[in-house]
């Protein structure tokens, strides 16, 4: 840049020349032509050597763009807390590079990163370059916001230290409407800028609120300053980054353990992971001081207050420190006065308060209490007139910092941010509640749909398990008749067996034993009549037994198997037992039949014939019945009731059955072998009734 304009001196200088020759002799003119020449050679020249000096820190035009510029950016913030002077010459290169380039993007970054280099050591410096920047974020539309409102919080927070509490206000209420609008979502910033805020308050009002909306305030932030570390990527980084807020919170409350607990805390976690500043590990060490100061333990507070000049004390941090290092001291030169060495106390603390000076205009807090510090060293070493003028000074310095119109004006900047917050947060209700309308709605179209879901899945699955129950119903029924078939042709055989059995021992009784009792009959009859013994009583008695005996035999013999039921049918075989059995035991059997007679199959007909004789003679011998009625009823579609009743002593129906006797079983399993069902009403002295009932078709299942 230099040699450029050496070039542009040369020219003038060469054209100067020529022009104070135009009119003069010859040789003369040539003289004072070379003359020029050699001089602007030598301008040239020197001008050249400077601009070589000036290479080592710019790099000319063709050797850099606006990549090389945001890695100079980076590289000084790099820098920043371990070589801060190289640090600063890497952003004011990057700034006169990026103005080359006419790179507003590279000047506002610039500006912004070399505003907070001199925050803390030029308050008037940070307040300039900030505002620069600003103005070419302003004319780069692309930026992020986080950006921008990095350098407000900047501003808000360099107001703030010189007791301009209305220009702070501004700046931080800004941010603040920022991040509730959603504009800034950089989680480390929002924490930052509460942070700033909880101690804004805190030196709004340094002597410590005493009024609950105060504590409210500082709790509100410490809060949003938890939910804004939610969004932090890193969690170790999120959770330590609130502890300090923790800490300044218990601090403004005088809980100083609980302050000195979250400090400390702070600074363990913020190690771990290596996210700490130089400027914010002594800001740390700097409150735990005051801690103790304020519980009047000096020596407590020395041990923090050493360390942070052990922190770094290379020279060429010395600019960079210079405020830190000064605040530093006032606190010493407070922790000197309590421990009585008042002397050390005043030259330490104006010597602090002379530097501070050269740093920009400061009002805050640390400077009244300073002042404070100087009146009481004074006065505690007699010297009343130093005391008084650092007393008038302590009056004045806190006046303007508790000026009653800023601490009004910044009250009302809260109010009406609370406003916004309120209306936001009334927004957001409104909006949260139309999502939990929509949602209730489609929760509730969702149940619908499961519940229809649910009601079709029942009814396919009752259709279906009724069809299988069905099914299994039809299987158990063919299961159930294949076994009743199989019980039914067990009985059968059994019984089939047992007729023929009868039948074999009828015939045998009738034609064997029957006729030799016969032949017996005869001989006897032929003695009687060729002896003497036809008058003799015994012997007549012998064949009188002989006949009953004879008649018995064909009588039972008869029974076993009745001619007249193979013969006659069922109903005239009924008949004739009813008639035959008339009178024997001292009960009159009547019988009738109703209805036509159908053609029976005679695999029924033995059967039923059989427990009408069980029915018979278990009236003969249990009933005690005077009469007795046996009712045979024949149907069209060829089904058969029968009635059996008398008028005996009757019975206990339960009972009978559980005895579980002989004659009922067998009643029972005949009319089951049939198809049939019986129906058995007796009382105790009422007589018996015996119904039985056969449906047609079922008949011919006992075959």
């Amino acid at each position: 840049m230099l040699f450029v304009k050496a070039v542009q001196y040369f020219v003038f200088l060469l054209l100067s020349a020529q022009t104070l020759c135009t009119g003069m002799h010859t040789s003369r003119n040539q003289h004072i032509l070379r003359t020029g020449c050699l001089a602007a050679m030598l301008l040239l020249l020197s001008v050249k050597l400077m601009a070589q000096a000036d290479d080592k820190i710019l790099p000319p035009p063709a050797k850099f763009d606006t990549s090389s510029v945001l890695q100079l950016i980076k590289a000084g913030n790099s820098l920043t807390d371990k070589k801060p002077e190289e640090a600063l010459q890497h952003f004011i290169t990057a700034a006169e590079q990026s103005s080359l380039l006419d790179f507003n993007t590279g000047l506002a970054l610039a500006n912004a990163k070399i505003a907070r280099w001199y925050f803390g050591n030029n308050s008037d410096k940070t307040i300039e370059y900030s505002r620069k920047a600003l103005a070419y974020f302003e004319q780069d539309n692309t930026r992020l916001a986080e950006e921008k409102a990095d350098i407000h919080l900047l501003l808000a927070e360099t107001f703030d230290e010189q007791g301009r509490q209305d220009s702070s206000a501004y700046y931080y209420y800004l941010l603040g409407n920022e991040v509730e609008a959603g504009n800034i979502t950089n989680g480390k910033l929002a924490v930052d800028l509460y942070t700033k805020l909880l101690i804004f308050w805190m030196n709004l009002d340094y002597t410590g609120g005493e009024n609950d909306d105060y504590f409210k305030t500082l709790k509100g932030y410490v809060e949003k300053a938890r939910l804004a570390a939610g969004t932090i990527r890193d969690s170790a980084e999120a959770v330590s980054s609130v502890y300090f807020m923790e800490g300044a919170y218990f601090h403004a409350l005088k809980k100083f353990d609980s302050a000195r607990f979250y400090y400390n805390w702070y600074l363990s976690e913020r190690e771990k992971i290596n996210k700490i500043t130089l400027p914010r590990k002594i800001s740390v060490y700097t409150n735990i001081a005051d801690t103790y100061l304020q519980e009047k333990k000096p020596d407590d507070a020395m041990l923090f207050i050493n360390k942070v000049y052990a922190l770094d004390d290379s020279p060429e941090k010395t600019k960079y420190l210079a405020f830190y290092t000064q605040f530093t001291n006032l606190l010493k030169g407070r922790a000197l006065f309590l421990q009585k060495k008042y002397n050390d106390a005043i030259t330490i603390t104006s010597e602090a308060l002379e530097k501070l000076k050269t740093t920009g205009s400061h009002l805050r807090a640390e400077l009244v209490e300073a002042n404070k510090t100087m009146a009481d060293s004074y006065e505690a070493i007699g010297d009343y007139r130093n005391a008084l003028v650092h007393k008038n000074r302590y009056i004045f310095l806190n006046d303007s910092l508790m000026k009653k119109d800023k601490i009004d004006m910044v009250n009302r900047l809260e109010v009406r941010y609370r406003i916004i917050e309120k209306d936001k947060a009334l927004a957001e209700q409104k909006l949260q509640l139309a999502k939990v309308e929509n949602s209730i709605r489609s929760r509730n179209l969702l149940i619908a749909v499961i519940a229809l879901l649910v009601l079709f899945s029942i009814a396919g699955f009752g259709l279906w398990r009724r069809k299988n129950i069905h099914k299994q119903r039809l299987q158990q029924e063919r299961i159930d008749n294949l076994q009743q078939k199989m019980e039914i042709e067990r009985l059968n055989a059994t019984i089939d067996g047992e007729e023929k059995e009868r039948t074999r021992i009828a015939r045998e009784l009738h034609d064997g034993i029957g006729a030799l009792l016969t032949g017996a009959k005869m001989n006897f009859e032929l003695v009687k009549k060729s002896n003497q013994y036809e008058h003799n009583p015994d012997f007549i008695e012998g064949i009188k037994l002989l006949e009953d005996t004879a008649s018995g035999l064909r009588e039972t013999a008869h029974n076993i198997m009745p001619e007249i039921l193979m013969q006659e049918g069922l109903s005239n075989a009924v008949r004739s037992f009813c008639e035959r059995m008339t009178g024997k035991g001292g009960t009159a059997i009547s019988f009738q039949t109703l209805g036509s007679l159908e053609n029976m199959d005679a695999t029924f007909d033995l059967p039923v014939y059989r427990i009408i004789q069980e029915l018979i003679q278990n009236i003969r011998k249990h009933a005690k019945a005077t009469t007795a009625l046996v009712q045979m009823n024949f149907h069209d579609d060829g089904g058969v009731d029968i009635t059996v009743e008398d008028d005996g002593v009757g019975m206990d129906v339960s009972t009978a059955k559980k005895t579980n006797g002989m004659a009922l079983k067998n009643i029972q399993q005949r009319v089951k072998q049939l198809g049939g069902r019986i129906d058995i009403n007796s009382n105790i002295g009422k007589g018996t009734s015996v119904y039985l009932e056969f449906e047609p078709g079922k008949n011919n299942s006992a075959i």
